[in-house]
């Protein structure tokens, strides 16, 4: 592996779900960011691991019963199962449409391989990614439910278990960078214009300018894409790339290293 890069992708849930009708998938979306991978990986030596979000899918649960806060009434761990159910659904619907377009995909649960205590992460165990990856498999992880010792429960979204990958598969790759394929051109100024870099001191001042997303999102839409993204630029030296995955070409372009319209966070 180490003579290899590692790309890890974001399928946004605002692309690949129609996030105002409750558990409505987007296949042609999800199978058109299938070939583009399929194309890219024809193309350059470079290992994969996939995240979805659940968009209108988990969210739209996840909101009903405040999963997000643990278990916090009686309605609580019914909410628990059917938030998980959710995240599985779309996550199913993402592995049918990648195996269609001829990619070795495998889901991996968040929930059987992270630990949390108050929704910080306390362990994890991540061989059984790391043997996939060796023998040429394309992990694919979604935001799901994480069991927590302090709180029961807490959401983890398809970014922060990306990034926690990254900061450990890191060591056994001479590059390590993350993609996130959402609806918009990267991250906008206050005139609708496409930032190009943000740094840790620019995203202070944008801070107030970059709102959440604009429809349900219990994990923070791009306020908190763009914070996680500095933390592990700042801790680990990946770079982030945030693309619109709708426009076609994009996706395929940023794993070749091509450049596209889009927010690098990360100096």
């Amino acid at each position: 592996m180490e003579d290899k890069e590692l790309i890890l992708i974001k399928f946004g849930g605002s692309i690949i779900t129609d996030k105002n009708i409750p558990f409505t998938a987007r296949r042609k979306v999800i199978a058109g960011l299938g070939k583009e991978i399929f194309r890219a990986k024809n193309k350059v030596k470079v290992d994969i691991i996939i995240g979805n979000g659940s968009g209108s899918f988990g969210h739209t649960v996840a909101s009903k019963y405040n999963t997000q806060d643990g278990i916090i009434n009686k309605k609580s761990i019914i909410g628990l199962s059917l938030v998980s159910d959710a995240a599985v659904q779309i996550n199913r619907i993402v592995i049918d449409e990648l195996i269609k377009v001829g990619l070795p995909v495998v889901s991996f649960s968040p929930s059987s391989f992270l630990h949390t205590s108050g929704k910080k992460l306390k362990s994890s165990y991540i061989k059984p990614i790391i043997r996939a990856l060796g023998i040429g498999i394309i992990p694919v992880i979604y935001g799901d439910i994480i069991f927590d010792e302090k709180k029961g429960c807490c959401i983890y979204s398809g970014e922060k278990t990306l990034i926690i990958l990254a900061a450990k598969l890191k060591p056994l790759y001479k590059k390590v960078r993350i993609i996130y394929c959402g609806d918009t051109r990267g991250v906008y100024d206050a005139d609708g214009k496409t930032i190009s870099i943000i740094d840790s001191k620019l995203f202070i001042k944008l801070k107030k300018q970059i709102g959440g997303s604009r429809s349900i999102d219990v994990t923070g839409g791009m306020l908190h894409k763009v914070s996680e993204s500095l933390k592990i630029a700042n801790k680990y030296g990946i770079q982030t790339t945030i693309l619109n995955g709708t426009e076609h070409g994009n996706l395929l372009d940023s794993i070749l290293d091509k450049r596209v319209v889009s927010t690098l966070v990360g100096s």
